[in-house]
């Protein structure tokens, strides 16, 4: 009983989310982008909530605990599509953009109409190349409204949890194109629940973790790019496998 509830209330949310961005979108457009940054941390909390309710999952969602600028771009692993919404919480009250795959723009309630609304960067891996860095280079521009981009560098989800090699290419656009502050985040978690069928079997029992780790300064150049996402692959690894062994020895 309790997994169909979950599932009963997570689509409601999903639902009841996208009716209201359609209707905003409608009447209101030019509140679009302002409500799709207020509204993700509490849909976002809403999803996370029933999920501890019904699930049994646990959170601990953690704080930087220093002071940040206005808009960053956040550079994290990537685990599942409830990676988006834990980012959102943790980042609450920041309105943050994803570089995400095209195909997430259709089919999805509240998450696909948010993701063509909210002026996301969304990427096809078989489409035009230089489409998909100017999808990206207007992004990294909403970092002068305050808007905080998000980029995933493994280029995909991974579905052991593992971190993969991290890509430098989406953030060599971005920074080049907008120098900005970079901070660090690692999630964990995430791919025990990936699915549904994940989500329901393996809900309880799982701990999902956001941490945000370094705030680096604006990277300047190719070479201090390149250096800087690999300095970040080797810090979120270690953190992850950090929460690894701490697990093992219970």
């Amino acid at each position: 009983m309790r997994p169909a509830l979950l599932l009963l209330c997570a689509l409601f949310i999903l639902l009841r989310g996208g009716a209201r961005l359609r209707l905003i979108a409608l009447f209101t457009p030019a509140r679009v982008m302002d409500f799709v940054s207020r509204f993700q941390p509490v849909i976002a909390q809403n999803l996370f909530t029933i999920a501890g309710f019904f699930g049994g999952l646990r959170t601990a969602f953690e704080r930087y605990p220093g002071r940040l600028p206005p808009a960053f771009l956040i550079v994290s692993n990537h685990q599942s599509l409830a990676d988006i919404p834990a980012l959102a919480i943790a980042f609450s009250p920041f309105g943050l953009r994803y570089v995400a795959k095209k195909e997430l723009a259709k089919g999805l309630p509240y998450i696909s109409p948010s993701l063509r609304m909210g002026r996301h960067a969304l990427i096809s891996r078989t489409g035009d190349y230089r489409r998909g860095q100017e999808s990206m280079r207007r992004l990294a521009t909403l970092a002068k409204e305050g808007i905080c981009p998000v980029v995933f560098p493994e280029g995909t989800r991974s579905r052991d949890g593992r971190v993969k090699g991290f890509y430098a290419g989406a953030l060599r656009v971005m920074l080049e194109n907008q120098p900005m502050p970079v901070l660090s985040v690692a999630v964990d978690g995430g791919y025990r629940i990936a699915t549904v069928p994940r989500l329901l079997l393996h809900a309880r029992g799982t701990c999902y973790r956001v941490r945000p780790l370094t705030l680096y300064p604006p990277p300047r150049g190719k070479r201090e790019i390149v250096d800087l996402v690999q300095v970040i692959e080797r810090e979120i690894a270690a953190q992850v496998a950090a929460w690894r062994q701490r697990e093992t020895l219970g």
